[in-house]
C-alpha cells in the first residue's frame, strides 16, 4: 500500500471535523499513542515483559492514524514529509551517517535552508499568488 492509498482509506473513518478541531485531534491523539507505545517499551525495559511486536504494531498503526489525520489537517502529504525530512538529515549529516557531534550540535540554519529548497522544489510557481506565498503555502519557514 503506498502512503497515498493509506491516507485516502485511512481518512475515510475520520470523524469529519473541520480546521482546527482535526489539527487538535490529531495533535493529542500522537501524544496518546506515542505514550501507549513509551508504556509498551518501559514495560519491556523494567518489568522484564516479552517484546509484544503486534501489540508495538497495532499502536504504531494508530499513531499513524493520527499523523496521517494531521498531514490532512495542514494539506501536506506523507511524500512531502518524507522529502523535507530527508533533506534536513541530509543536512545535519554531511557524510550520511549518524554523528553524534553532528547530532548535539547541529547546524539548524543549513537544515532549514535545506528544507526550503527542498519545498520550493516542490512548490507550485503557477498558483503562487506573491513572493510572500512561497515562505507560508510552503510551510518550509517556521
Amino acid at each position: 500500500m503506498t502512503p497515498k492509498e493509506y491516507s485516502e482509506l485511512a481518512l475515510r473513518t475520520a470523524a469529519g471535523r473541520n480546521y482546527p478541531l482535526n489539527m487538535y485531534e490529531a495533535g493529542m491523539g500522537i501524544g496518546g499513542e506515542g505514550g501507549e507505545i513509551v508504556d509498551i517499551i518501559k514495560k519491556i525495559a523494567f518489568y522484564n515483559k516479552d517484546i509484544d511486536k503486534d501489540h508495538i504494531k497495532e499502536e504504531l498503526g494508530d499513531l499513524l492514524w493520527y499523523v496521517n489525520l494531521m498531514l490532512h489537517s495542514i494539506g501536506a502529504t506523507w511524500e512531502e514529509v518524507f522529502d523535507l525530512n530527508i533533506a534536513k538529515l541530509e543536512a545535519r549529516y554531511p557524510d550520511l551517517r549518524f554523528n553524534a557531534d553532528h547530532a548535539i550540535n547541529r547546524d539548524v540554519n543549513a537544515e532549514q535552508k535545506a528544507m526550503l529548497a527542498q519545498a520550493l522544489g516542490n512548490y507550485d510557481w503557477a498558483t503562487a499568488e506573491d513572493d510572500n506565498a512561497v515562505a507560508f503555502n510552503t510551510g518550509a519557514l517556521r
